[in-house]
């Protein structure tokens, strides 16, 4: 259970605090930087990004759901891990939607030479990752405290 645990943590670290990379230091960094430079920047970045967020979305479901069915199911589950995992859910759902819609057009985009059309799917990005950044957060929240308030 320590190493599952240990294992679900780390690649809740990974996620959230990559959003918080890109949302709190990133982006604003490189407001600075000339668009044409900067949307390549922040798509490489991304595309880096998103590869880890792949790998520790397979780490979170298979560790959260084994150590649920550990636990006994869903059914013997406190209040904080449906809690959990409902958000986690969202971030899952807003994660796909990030990486198949709007990272894509930033890609066709920019491989076109359409900075405004990148730019504005970069936007679009932005405020999903920025959304995804106070969902994580909020899970931070719950996993750390909830079984203390919410149990």
């Amino acid at each position: 259970m320590s190493v599952l645990l240990s294992l679900h943590a780390l690649a809740a670290v990974i996620w959230v605090g990559g959003l918080f990379f890109l949302v709190g230091i990133l982006r604003p960094a490189a407001s600075s930087v000339p668009l044409a430079d900067r949307l390549p920047l922040l798509s490489t970045a991304m595309g880096r990004f998103f590869l880890w967020v792949w790998i520790a979305i397979i780490v979170l479901l298979v560790t959260g759901n084994t150590m649920i069915f550990m636990l006994g199911g869903m059914g013997s589950a406190p209040l904080y891990i449906h809690l959990m995992q409902l958000l986690g859910w969202a971030m899952f759902l807003l994660f796909g939607h990030m990486f198949f819609s709007p990272w894509r057009r930033v890609r066709v985009a920019l491989s076109a030479g359409a900075l405004a059309d990148a730019s504005r799917a970069m936007s679009q990005l932005r405020l999903f990752a920025a959304i995804n950044l106070v969902l994580g957060l909020v899970v931070v929240v719950i996993a750390t405290g909830g079984r203390y308030w919410l149990a």
